[in-house]
């Protein structure tokens, strides 16, 4: 009841905001987003209330468009963080445990697949940490550079098309390499695939 509570306040507040034309209702967006993730994920609760209260520091100040500019980069350092935080010492990476989820914790006992998951988490965290600190850019361009700089694409943009397009690349991209990098795994169609990821990730994000 809570997950829908949320999510049909950020509904209405989002339409508002779209309607009134009002940037402190754009900006308010920023933090019911996150407000309604946490409702709906709860091992994740805590870091997206804490992006939340980093989310309203902006518009504390009157800056309410700049609070929205800051959500791509925002979502971007959650997800990176999300993998980061399990290549910690005594933490089993991210990807094996999306491994054990799909095909069995025996998938685990071969070096190569173990080695193989710890990489390729390591690599998501990186690339999730790169698409945040060009968001961060970006929605700095947007905000304070003078006209020279607005050749650059937008925050809305780049959280609209670019970022969700460069999350889908890598994810395609290592679907692809995999069968060569990656011979003795398991092989999937990729409607497979999602089904499979998808189902794994609410398992895989428990510690």
């Amino acid at each position: 009841m809570l997950r829908i509570v949320a999510w049909l306040g950020f509904i209405a507040l989002a339409g508002a905001a779209a309607w009134l034309d009002n940037s402190l209702l754009r900006g308010l967006c920023a933090p019911a987003l996150l407000l309604a993730l946490a409702a709906g994920v709860p091992v994740l609760r805590a870091a997206l209330l804490g992006l939340c209260v980093v989310a309203m520091i902006p518009l504390a100040l009157g800056y309410g468009e700049a609070a929205l500019a800051l959500m791509p980069a925002l979502i971007a350092a959650l997800i990176g963080w999300i993998f980061a935080r399990t290549l910690r010492r005594g933490r089993r990476p991210l990807i094996a445990r999306m491994i054990a989820a799909m095909d069995g914790e025996q998938m685990l006992r071969d070096e190569g697949i173990a080695r193989y998951a710890r990489r390729l988490t390591g690599l998501w965290a990186g690339w999730q940490g790169v698409l945040a600190l060009l968001g961060l850019l970006l929605a700095i361009a947007a905000s304070c550079c003078a006209a020279d700089w607005r050749w650059l694409p937008g925050p809305r943009l780049f959280g609209a098309v670019l970022l969700p397009a460069a999350v889908l690349a890598l994810l395609l991209g290592e679907f692809l390499l995999r069968p060569y990098l990656l011979p003795q795994a398991p092989r999937r169609s990729p409607v497979q695939f999602m089904r499979g990821l998808l189902r794994a990730w609410p398992a895989a994000l428990n510690d």
